[in-house]
């Protein structure tokens, strides 16, 4: 009789134990992981008025401030994009108007040249801002179309091989015979993943002289290939590259939102876009596109 009365009391206070502790610990740390991940905003419904009810409505506090943080910093950078667009289109229109005249001396002229190329650089990051807004809005469309996708990367890589050959870079196009279909996909947006990537190649991986691009056919999948012959990533942060403003320990100038947006672009056409370190040292891209949609 006592042994069960023992037990009774073992399964009544088990069962007491696991349905005010245990349930509701993890009904909160699956909302937590899911704030962490980024869904700012979320609530755990609270049920409890102990001390897991308190943390509870702690956790949704946070949420709550986190996921205003998020639209404050989305409007301000918003805004602060619209409003440089337009000085920097004046800049740009007059630098080139200056640089189609005659009268300009040699060291005149090399200024304009600085002048307007920063300009360009500029204008790319607001584009890229402006992009990572719509993102976070879910504002972004494409403009699906049937596209000779080899077509547009071929141009890509032809055109900013010719602006890198200036700087003592070789972009070396990986020719091969396979038929890449033509695939649903949004041109001018691929066109900017195409350059995002071979601009962080330069970026990251120039000192090594040489990337490498190509793209081949594999398993109903158009896989694109962008190759530099840098120091790599570092290995603890390779998964956080992605992320958006993260820069890590790299020292090269820009917002830290390229790959972010790019990895959302590729994700909106069904794909998978993924980084890793070359066996023989530098950074290799890849980007997965399905042939058929």
């Amino acid at each position: 009789l006592a042994l069960t009365v023992v037990v009774l009391v073992v399964f009544l206070s088990s069962k007491y134990y696991i349905r005010s502790i245990i349930v509701p610990v993890a009904e909160i740390t699956e909302k937590a992981q899911r704030i962490a991940a980024g869904s700012y905003g979320s609530q755990i419904q609270t049920r409890y008025d102990d001390e897991v009810g308190e943390l509870a409505q702690t956790i949704n506090e946070m949420s709550i401030q986190l996921n205003q943080n998020e639209k404050m910093q989305t409007e301000f950078i918003s805004s602060l994009s619209h409003e440089l667009r337009t000085p920097l289109t004046a800049i740009t229109g007059w630098s080139e108007t200056l640089l189609s005249s005659e009268e300009l001396d040699e060291g005149t002229r090399r200024g304009v040249k600085i002048i307007h190329r920063e300009t360009e650089r500029l204008t790319e990051m607001v584009l890229s801002l402006l992009d990572f807004t719509r993102i976070q809005d879910g504002r972004m469309t494409l403009n699906i179309e049937q596209t000779d996708i080899r077509s547009e990367f071929e141009d890509t890589v032809f055109m900013y091989g010719s602006r890198l050959s200036e700087e003592g870079i070789s972009l070396k196009y990986l020719d091969n015979d396979d038929d890449i279909p033509e695939i649903s996909c949004d041109p001018q947006r691929m066109r900017q993943v195409f350059l995002n990537i071979l601009n962080n190649a330069v970026k990251h991986g120039g000192e090594g002289k040489q990337i490498d691009a190509g793209i081949t056919y594999k398993d109903d999948h158009v896989v694109i290939k962008i190759r530099d012959y840098g120091p790599g990533i570092p290995m603890d942060e390779l998964g956080l590259v992605k992320k958006k403003f993260y820069k890590g320990s790299s020292k090269a100038r820009g917002t830290g939102i390229g790959l972010a947006v790019s990895d959302e672009i590729v994700q909106m056409h069904g794909g998978e876009l993924t980084l890793e370190n070359a066996l023989a040292g530098g950074t290799l891209v890849t980007i997965r596109l399905p042939a058929t949609q």
